[in-house]
């Protein structure tokens, strides 16, 4: 009762019914969208967190492998005789080693074999699975066993695969939607980049440019929060520091960025180069048949141990090495650089060819440091008034190489800087890898990982026939801007016989999926599809990714 006899039963309403009555069907929207996005970002920390722990006990024991085979080595050169027997030593023990690991890929884990990039790709696309209680475990010791006996091959990939695998099962364990299990295993993937190279923008840019290529905020946000968190651990534990020391060089002037150029067109080019002979070497691999498949990494591993005895440089993932390079500390002229060159890439070619567990990151990134270091070389022969820098051409030849081969621009540019901690060169990299990249799509070369991903869909349908389904499964989507899906209405949308659009995201609420209902980039889809042939459900994911 007001003083005036008047009764003001406002005054009277509960703080709950206050809060009731203010609230609209806006606030209540936002609010939900913005704990999903909350528990989507604290879901891609924790996969950093993890991923990280991992990558750093892996590149811990790989340094320590590395480390060890290079002091047998200096001691079998120090024993009585070496010269007759000590060149057979390593490449028995690379045989016994690599066969070992080829048997437990191929009968427990085929999904471990290689980089592991391609397989992840193939599961994002919805045509490979991943069965990360059986990966992780055998991709690590595994991946261990081969670079350390010698195999040419980089802890990279392998590290990109272990924490999508990381991802998928913090996904499980969290029991998290399967519309949003793809994201976290791009989490995972983009913090092994961050934690292997001490670069959480170029993981951060891995995602989005090379595995998800999805356009929405979640994905940004998800991607980036995982590799700072992945980072900071490897950070924290690893130290500080860019994971290449190339410091004390001058940036390449605006006078030398003809030569930057150069680089770029020749980074290109060895780009495709490698491409073509690595996938034709895969391809010639699989058919054979004089020994079991098994044997092939310990044929592979026997072989870089022979060449490990005159010339170790050659073998392993080659960190050291382009460090030292980088550094200025390797002091090796023209001749004894190109013979590095040739026998790196042969090596790799060899051990990535066999099925190994490991990845081609690091050998691609010291084969670009000998290219680019060999350029400056002879630009400083021919053109002194350039004053060019070697370890400055080193850093381009890396960026060229990456870009030519893997196809991705930003990440290489943003890798290396983030690597070499060195922002001056911003400039000349940009130059070389956009030339790069324009010689490989020139010569209408296909992304390595995507050419090994066809290659590997490929061999299954020769194998096993047309790949097929038996049960129908709903694949979840995100709508890009530019493909065939956008746009449209579901009545219009042209998906396969037999696919159904069951659900409809739409700006974190789920709308009834009617046939008038236009679609636009941004939304997210709920796709029924049939029992029948795998590539019904790699036709939906071009169809709304525009891939």
């Amino acid at each position: 009762m007001t003083e005036d006899g008047s009764t003001n039963s406002g005054e009277h309403k509960s703080p709950a019914a206050s809060a009731a009555a203010n609230s609209s069907p806006v606030s209540n929207v936002e609010t939900r969208l913005q704990d999903s996005k909350n528990r989507h970002l604290l879901r891609a920390a924790i996969v950093g967190i993890l991923a990280g722990l991992l990558a750093v006990a892996f590149k811990w024991v790989l340094v320590e492998a590395e480390r060890s085979r290079g002091n047998f080595l200096e001691w079998l050169h120090g024993m009585p005789r070496a010269e007759f027997w000590g060149w057979a030593v390593l490449p028995i023990v690379g045989l016994c080693a690599g066969s070992l690991i080829g048997w437990v890929v191929l009968r427990f884990a085929p999904d471990a074999a290689g980089s592991g990039i391609p397989h992840l790709k193939g599961v994002l696309l919805h045509v490979r699975t991943m069965r990360w209680k059986r990966l992780l475990p055998i991709k690590f010791l595994g991946g261990i066993l081969g670079i350390g006996v010698g195999l040419s091959m980089g802890r990279e990939g392998p590290t990109v695969q272990m924490g999508a695998a990381i991802g998928q099962a913090v996904a499980g364990l969290l029991r998290i939607p399967s519309r949003s299990v793809p994201q976290l295993l791009t989490c995972g993937a983009g913090a092994g980049i961050a934690a292997a190279f001490n670069a959480p923008l170029a993981g951060f840019l891995f995602v989005i440019e090379e595995m998800h290529r999805e356009l929405s905020a979640r994905t940004f946000a998800g991607a980036l929060v995982a590799a700072l968190t992945a980072d900071i651990v490897a950070r924290a534990l690893g130290g500080d520091l860019p994971s290449f020391g190339a410091t004390g060089y001058s940036a390449i002037p605006l006078s030398a960025l003809p030569a930057a150029a150069f680089v770029g067109v020749a980074g290109g080019l060895l780009g495709v180069l490698f491409n073509r002979v690595l996938l034709k070497s895969c391809a010639s691999a699989r058919k054979i048949r004089a020994v079991p498949s098994w044997m092939l990494p310990g044929i592979a591993a026997a072989i870089c141990g022979f060449a490990a005895w005159w010339l170790p440089e050659a073998v392993g993932g080659g960190h050291s090495i382009a460090e030292k390079l980088l550094g200025g500390h390797l002091g090796w002229g023209l001749g004894m650089l190109f013979v590095l060159l040739l026998v790196k890439f042969v090596l790799t070619i060899l051990s990535y060819s066999s099925g190994a567990p490991g990845g081609i990151f690091a050998p691609i990134l010291l084969l670009g440091a000998i290219s680019g270091a060999m350029i400056g070389e002879e630009i400083a022969r021919f053109f002194p008034a350039l004053e060019p820098h070697i370890t400055a051409f080193a850093v381009l030849g890396m960026a060229a190489f990456f870009t030519g081969s893997i196809r991705a621009p930003l990440t290489g540019i943003v890798l290396i800087v983030e690597m070499t901690g060195n922002y001056q060169q911003l400039l000349a990299l940009g130059v070389t890898c956009l030339i790069s990249d324009l010689v490989a799509g020139a010569l209408k070369d296909v992304p390595i990982y995507e050419a090994l991903l066809e290659a590997d869909v490929d061999r299954m349908t020769a194998e096993h026939g047309a790949l097929t389904i038996t049960k129908p499964h709903t694949v979840y989507l995100g709508i890009q801007h530019g493909s065939s899906l956008a746009g449209r209405t579901i009545r219009e949308s042209g998906l396969p016989a037999g696919c159904l659009v069951i659900g409809i995201e739409r700006a974190g609420q789920e709308v009834l999926p009617e046939a008038r209902f236009v679609m636009l980039p941004g939304d997210h889809l709920m796709v029924m599809v049939p029992a029948g042939e795998m590539e019904m459900t790699t036709q939906v994911v071009r169809m709304a990714t525009g891939i």
